[in-house]
């Protein structure tokens, strides 16, 4: 890792960072921000309840959560949160050197007297901290809401139900590092990081519609954390920390193999 790469990748990554951080607050704010009207309102809890069987299982609505802050944070705030930040750190991920293809600023780039893994891992480690002050940004301003909400609120089990979603973004942040060298175009990339991302997201979404899209989407990342379980106190499972871990930490490995082995032009 070199300090000076890393300064220009974030240089480089400036305006999708900012992009980034403006679109997670903004909705952040637009789903949290009338907390109160929707926890403990009896009168939404008649409504939600009114709704069709079908419809409150195939889009996973638990008429529970709207019981208490947090559940309602886990089941109708978070998952937002978490495809938002996870779609452009995937995207981030494997744009990482396809970009650099598609400026033809490759050669130039690897012609610096940096080995190929220095450069992979000073893009690794700014697109860590440009995710991580998203991250950060987004859940200080989920505890101002909470604490302004004049709701009760378990900060403990929010702050663990954050963590899962940390885990989960650096999931797939190793992802996007294991197809980096061999997608063509920074396009390519950016819509393919985000789409799988948001693909994890929708199969996870519908998982309640049939038996057939139950079984499909256990291949999300997803659904390795119940995050309604989570705010009621159960923690994290030793699978979720193994599976996330191991996918960024596979991921990034692969990357950086792949990387020293292809021919970058």
């Amino acid at each position: 890792m070199n300090w000076n790469m890393v300064s220009h990748e974030l240089r480089q990554n400036r305006r999708p960072f900012l992009t980034c951080l403006a679109v997670t607050l903004i909705f952040i704010l637009l789903l949290l921000g009338k907390a109160d009207a929707f926890v403990n309102n009896p009168e939404m809890e008649q409504l939600i309840k009114g709704l069709p069987n079908g419809l409150l299982k195939a889009f996973g609505i638990k008429p529970e959560s709207f019981q208490t802050f947090e559940g309602y944070l886990a089941t109708q705030v978070f998952p937002y949160f978490m495809v938002i930040l996870s779609s452009f750190a995937a995207a981030w991920a494997a744009g990482s050197i396809s970009k650099e293809r598609e400026r033809g600023t490759g050669e130039y780039l690897f012609s610096l007297p940096y080995s190929r893994a220095v450069i992979f891992w000073s893009k690794a480690v700014a697109h860590w901290l440009h995710m991580t002050l998203v991250f950060g940004a987004g859940t200080g301003l989920l505890f101002l809401l909470a604490g302004t909400s004049g709701l009760s609120v378990e900060t403990g089990h929010m702050l663990v139900l954050l963590f899962a979603g940390y885990l989960l973004t650096l999931s797939f942040m190793g992802i996007g590092y294991a197809l980096t060298s061999w997608l063509p175009s920074d396009r390519t990339a950016v819509s393919l990081g985000a789409g799988i991302a948001v693909m994890a997201f929708l199969l996870n979404l519908l998982s309640g519609s049939s038996e057939m899209m139950h079984k499909l989407s256990a291949i999300s990342p997803y659904r390795l954390f119940d995050t309604l379980e989570i705010v009621k106190g159960s923690g994290l499972t030793a699978g979720g920390w193994i599976v996330t871990l191991g996918l960024y930490a596979a991921g990034t490995a692969a990357g950086v193999l792949t990387l020293k082995r292809r021919d970058i032009g």
